[in-house]
């Protein structure tokens, strides 16, 4: 079971609200979000319930009961689960979508987007970002996210996927941490255009090349040295975090939203650049 049963485990620590209670409407909506899902895709969602039952529930694959009349241990499972086991599994069928895209090609409607859906209705304070439950509802904003890290190298989406993790960890958030990811994904994704370790000397390639202009080069400049800062305690040492400087969420959250928005505004950049080229 492996980092899903870390994560089932540590749901109660990370979200203690959702732990607590989970408001009927949005536990309805994820039940019914679930079911319509099998309904639409019975032969994608067979194969999820049987790798549920036997990587998530770690039951024996001979034991298993396929579904009959609607009935899959998933579907039950979160129909007469508490507010944990009910996340955890969404997780796990999260990430298992995700895999049968990667691996087979099975080209299928967001589980997720269906999810976020449902909550904005409801106006639920919690959506899915990157497959991890993130306290950022802001539609324009998770879609700067998604589209960040739609088609982008591993690197540069465990970057952002981390930057999302210790944001949303809502017992104990990690905004150093988190600001530190969000910079380093731009680093990342710059790397793969100018072959340089920092992103110092990525900006210095693109001035060079005429890419970036002069003012946005000093902006994503100055998120760096922000990053960097000691009295931010994010990139290098441990700030005293009693001074007036140390990041809170409003500040992750700002640098996480502004480093995605840079990267797909690079990506339209880095795109433009290829045209002209050929």
């Amino acid at each position: 079971m492996g980092k899903y049963a870390e994560r089932y485990y540590s749901m109660k620590e990370e979200h203690p609200d959702i732990a607590a209670i989970l408001p009927r409407d949005a536990y309805t909506v994820i039940y019914n979000t679930l079911y319509l899902y099998m309904k639409k895709h019975e032969s994608v969602f067979a194969e999820l319930d049987k790798r549920a039952w036997t990587d998530f529930f770690m039951e024996r694959i001979d034991e298993y009961k396929d579904g009959v009349n609607g009935y899959y241990y998933t579907i039950e499972t979160i129909g007469r689960g508490k507010c944990i086991s009910n996340f955890a599994l969404l997780d796990f069928l999260l990430h298992e979508i995700q895999k049968l895209k990667e691996e087979k090609g099975i080209d299928i409607p967001s589980f997720a987007q269906e999810l976020n859906e449902g909550f904005e209705k409801i106006q639920y304070g919690y959506r899915i970002i990157n497959n991890h439950v993130s306290p950022i509802t802001n539609a324009d904003e998770i879609e700067e996210i998604e589209k960040a890290t739609n088609d982008a190298s591993d690197n540069v989406k465990e970057h952002l996927t981390r930057a999302v993790q210790y944001l949303s960890n809502k017992a104990n958030p990690d905004y150093r941490n988190s600001i530190k990811e969000s910079i380093s994904a731009v680093e990342a994704f710059c790397y793969q255009y100018t072959k340089k370790n920092t992103l110092t000397d990525s900006l210095k390639v693109l001035d060079k090349k005429g890419i970036l202009h002069p003012m946005l080069k000093e902006l994503l400049g100055t998120f760096y040295n922000y990053a960097s800062a000691k009295n931010t305690g994010s990139r290098h040492g441990w700030a005293d975090y009693e001074n007036s400087f140390a990041p809170t969420y409003n500040e992750a959250k700002f640098l996480l939203v502004s480093c995605a928005s840079f990267i797909n505004y690079l990506k339209g950049k880095f795109s433009e650049e290829l045209k002209k080229s050929e």
